[in-house]
């Protein structure tokens, strides 16, 4: 009987961690149609995009509800109001690090995601790795993302403000993963119910501050933009595979560590570049390539040693 409970687990974890993968690489090639100022619809307004998201995963789940598919529940205000400002203090500062920093250096900063939940776990919940294999493994997955996406790492184009922002991306980041575990936990919510309480707030928080980022990032503002019957309809598109992405997210954060959420969510990126090479005409040089395959050893050695270790305890 217990065996059979595991295996089913395992197989709901994995097809959570499944749904989330597909979902979010979906979402990189509708953005880049959606967003591209050369061949695509060119809505460059990347924060004012994410309020919309967030809006499209509460109608999403808020009707889950109306028709039973999802039962209701709800959370202190308090603690659906702290998630919501470190959920969208992430986004405006990962959008605010782009546009201050170099490419390499934005890239740098968010490999430092890991290390920082690492650290927090380790020091708030006494939560460290569980053996020098798995450090290992993930810093051969952090090498080899670091090589397959920076670029330049520049120091002479850095300032105090550019880099605090940086550091700032990197806290609320993964702060938002660890909470996103923790609050489903302590306040008995399915990833639906902690969605859709907290989607809505983000959505207008966003909404509340997006133009105004977007305008200082592009120098245009939403209203400027030019809309098109097609154009729409790849932002609806691009809506309703967000709310896909949000609640896989969510079930999958609700699910593992957030340390094994961020190792193995840089199959993604992966992925992402392989579909580019194979849909969009891009290039993988030697250098790619070797990145990848460090990355992907890392993974999968990983999820290996993970799992056994899980097993045992």
């Amino acid at each position: 009987m217990q065996i059979a409970i595991q295996e089913r687990r395992r197989a709901n974890d994995a097809l959570a961690w499944i749904f989330n993968v597909a979902s979010s690489v979906l979402i990189v090639f509708s953005n880049k149609m959606l967003m591209d100022p050369k061949w695509g619809y060119k809505f460059v307004f990347a924060t004012t995009l994410c309020a919309l998201h967030f809006f499209a995963s509460a109608v999403a789940v808020k009707s889950f509800e109306a028709m039973g598919f999802s039962p209701k529940a709800s959370m202190p205000f308090s603690e659906k109001l702290y998630f919501s400002c470190v959920a969208a203090t992430s986004i405006v500062s990962l959008n605010l690090s782009l546009l201050m920093n170099t490419v390499g250096f934005y890239q740098v900063s968010k490999l430092l995601i890991i290390p920082f939940i690492c650290l927090v776990e380790y020091v708030s919940y006494k939560r460290g790795l569980k053996s020098v294999s798995l450090f290992l493994c993930i810093l051969l997955v952090l090498v080899g993302v670091g090589i397959v996406t920076v670029t330049d790492v520049s120091v002479s184009g850095l300032s105090v403000l550019g880099i605090s922002i940086a550091a700032l991306s990197v806290v609320s980041s993964g702060m938002q993963q660890i909470l996103c575990g923790q609050i489903q936990r302590s306040n008995n919510l399915s990833s639906t119910q902690l969605l859709s309480n907290t989607a809505p707030v983000q959505g207008l928080m966003l909404l509340i501050v997006g133009p105004t980022l977007d305008w200082l990032i592009t120098g245009k503002w939403v209203t400027q933009y030019e809309a098109s019957i097609p154009s729409m309809q790849c932002l609806a598109v691009s809506c309703a595979i967000a709310a896909l992405v949000n609640i896989s997210q969510f079930m999958c954060l609700g699910r593992f560590q957030a340390v094994t959420f961020q190792v193995l969510g840089h199959t993604k990126t992966v992925l992402v570049l392989l579909m580019g090479w194979m849909f969009m005409n891009d290039v993988i040089t030697y250098k790619k390539l070797i990145g990848m395959m460090l990355a992907v050893t890392g993974m999968v050695s990983y999820g290996y040693l993970n799992s056994l270790i899980s097993v045992k305890t």
